[in-house]
């Protein structure tokens, strides 16, 4: 199949990656691109953190290719949305990370909970809890899930703006041409900002009725609300939020 892949670099190219290998014919169209808006002077002295929250991968771009060597910060936990960040987490080199459950509401029940705990000391999976406050690692724009657990769990946490996603924009021209020539069979959707503008840039050049035979596959329903409502009843939903679920939900559309 032709599929069309919103993901952001680098992680569309991944994806292309995977699909090519896959069979398929990956087309990467990314609506977005990372703008990193933070350093890792602006975070607070490591002491002072008890952990730091992340709902992306793209949230460890703030530390460049040298991570977080030299800034005290690898023992900080790291609590992260799900497996890609908590990799990415890693990468950055942080020692002490846990993943949810895939979705922002999942993160910030874990966290109330780790955080009603009373743990003191240090156990093998990680440092426990420490004093001082979370500091959330966050996007530009995003939802307020985490943030609303945290002004009434955790009221001395911090927010920091450490990345925005910008718009990227294609003429009407290269719409047509690289990517809606042939049209695509299916088009990949891993946020509800990309369904949001997804619709609006086809809208915008009037090439909406290009995608009336494509189905859109969806990392979770939230995305799938926010397409069009000429597409909604051709989105299918992924069983998990993660890619892997995506490609299998992929395989059952051929």
């Amino acid at each position: 199949m032709r599929v069309l892949v919103t993901r952001p670099e680098p992680g569309g190219q991944r994806t292309a990656e995977r699909l090519a290998g896959l069979g398929h014919d990956p087309v990467r169209m990314p609506l977005f691109e990372t703008v990193v808006t933070a350093r890792p002077g602006d975070l607070p002295p490591a002491e002072t953190i008890s952990g730091l929250i992340a709902t992306s991968a793209r949230a460890f771009a703030m530390f460049g290719q040298g991570g977080v060597s030299g800034t005290g910060l690898a023992g900080v936990p790291v609590y992260t949305v799900g497996p890609a960040t908590a990799q990415a987490a890693r990468d950055a080199g942080f020692l002490h990370v846990e993943g949810a459950g895939g979705t922002a509401k999942a993160l910030s029940e874990s966290l109330i909970r780790l955080r009603s705990q009373d743990v003191t000391g240090g156990e093998a999976s990680g440092p426990g809890v420490r004093k001082g406050a979370l500091v959330y690692l966050a996007g530009v724009p995003r939802t307020a899930v985490i943030e609303t657990a945290l002004e009434a769990d955790e009221p001395g946490s911090r927010v920091i703006d450490c990345y925005r996603m910008a718009e990227i924009s294609y003429s009407t021209d290269i719409l047509k041409s690289d990517f809606l020539s042939p049209p695509p069979d299916v088009v990949m959707l891993y946020s509800a900002n990309a369904a949001r503008r997804l619709s609006a840039l086809l809208d915008a050049a009037n090439l909406a009725g290009c995608l009336d035979s494509t189905r859109f596959l969806c990392l979770s329903p939230a995305i799938a609300s926010q397409l069009r409502k000429t597409w909604q009843d051709r989105s299918v939903v992924a069983g998990r939020p993660d890619e892997d679920s995506l490609l299998a939900s992929l395989a059952g559309l051929g």
